[in-house]
């Protein structure tokens, strides 16, 4: 039978991931991502997410498709190494992936749903979301009030973002809606690492 002050210990205690559950996330994320970045450069590069299009009608670009989804690999395995090994994100990982998912599911579902607004604003977050997003997370990891409106208000800021950009009568504004979804999608990773839970 457990006393109450070990109760409390227990649940004040951080649960840290192990490094081979932090890897197998992590490389569900750089999974869903490549996928993403399929969909993605096969609408640029064939005008259509249609796979027969791009393997029998648009062959000729698959080498580019193949080379687009390496890039997303291979900076998801570089940055996913450092990620888990270095002890400064350990106890911010979790939130950080939280984040990370959900801004990685609202840009899949935009990607199927308008896939000739989204392509550009796709390409360029899948390559500044680890940079930006995830190496900054360790620094200065206090809780505050600030932090917690930028994790949260950006989470919130995206989606809206995302759903104006299919409005017809909004369309016009497609860059400033495109910049501000990227820019809020960083920083709802940057806000969420920084937050310790």
């Amino acid at each position: 039978m457990q006393t109450i002050s070990e109760i409390f210990a227990l649940n004040n205690t951080k649960w840290i991931l192990e490094t081979n559950h932090k890897a197998l996330l992590f490389v569900a994320s750089i999974a869903v991502k490549s996928f993403l970045m399929a969909v993605t450069t096969s609408y640029i590069f064939c005008k259509s997410i249609d796979p027969n299009i791009l393997f029998f009608h648009c062959s000729m670009n698959i080498v580019y498709v193949g080379i687009s989804i390496g890039a997303i690999i291979v900076m998801g395995t570089v940055f996913g190494y450092f990620i888990i090994r270095i002890k400064s994100f350990d106890n911010i990982f979790a939130n950080m992936m939280k984040s990370d998912y959900i801004v990685t599911t609202m840009y899949f579902s935009m990607g199927f749903l308008a896939p000739a607004l989204m392509s550009t604003m796709i390409i360029i977050w899948l390559f500044g979301v680890w940079i930006l997003g995830m190496l900054l997370a360790p620094f200065n990891k206090e809780k505050t009030i600030l932090k917690k409106i930028t994790q949260y208000g950006s989470l919130v800021a995206v989606g809206i973002l995302l759903v104006a950009s299919l409005i017809p009568q909004l369309q016009e504004y497609g860059q400033p809606f495109a910049l501000g979804a990227i820019i809020s999608s960083l920083m709802s990773i940057f806000g969420s690492g920084r937050i310790q839970t």
